[in-house]
């Protein structure tokens, strides 16, 4: 069966969507500035397709201004229901990158939130870091698909190579938070391309 809707997963559509989110939950422009400390008129810029979103940027409006995490707001903007017949297929996969795209994010299958998981693909330049705090506690499952990466968490590091699969705990510290740090760090050892695939429980990212 072919999926009735195909979706254009890019910039303009995720501007757009951020935009009807602000409005169905009645809130203003300067209320999501104000939570998120970006200026109005940064905000107002995003919503209206004038400055780019990265993955930090758009993670930042979402959990600040809307108390939502990248995979609620998409298995929400892509109104999967599991009862549903339908087939979704996507014209591009979601992925958003850091400032410098040097790291790429890719949301897998954003309608298991439902489901108490968040699939996520990581895909690290040579000598790229990923880093972002979380303010939960949570378990990550991961697998090193290519590269080499060292993963850093609260007082801890380790490092895992391709073909290697790990679980750990992290529990948010608010000290991290305080003093401007990251309580999650995944950086890339190796002179290639480094890809990881993480399963967050529960969702968080």
């Amino acid at each position: 069966m072919r999926a009735s809707n195909q979706y254009e997963l890019d910039g303009k559509f995720i501007a757009q969507q951020l935009k009807t989110l602000r409005l169905s939950m009645d809130k203003k422009i300067i209320e999501i500035a104000e939570a998120t400390g970006y200026a109005s008129s940064y905000i107002s810029q995003i919503e209206n397709g004038k400055k780019s979103l990265n993955y930090k940027v758009l993670r930042r409006i979402l959990l600040y201004g809307f108390g939502e995490t990248l995979s609620s707001f998409f298995a929400k903007v892509l109104n999967d229901e599991a009862s549903s017949p339908n087939l979704q297929i996507y014209k591009s996969p979601f992925k958003l990158y850091n400032e410098d795209k040097t790291v790429a994010i890719q949301i897998l299958i954003p309608m298991d939130i439902s489901r108490g998981i968040e699939l996520v693909k990581i895909t690290l330049s040579p000598g790229a870091e990923f880093e972002e705090e979380f303010k939960i506690d949570f378990k990550v499952y991961g697998s090193v698909l290519n590269g080499a990466v060292k993963i850093h968490y609260p007082a801890q590091k380790v490092e895992v190579f391709q073909n290697e699969s790990f679980i750990l705990s992290v529990t948010a510290d608010l000290t991290y938070y305080n003093s401007n740090q990251q309580n999650f760090k995944i950086s890339n050892l190796s002179e290639n391309v480094a890809d990881i695939f993480l399963v967050f429980t529960p969702p968080v990212f």
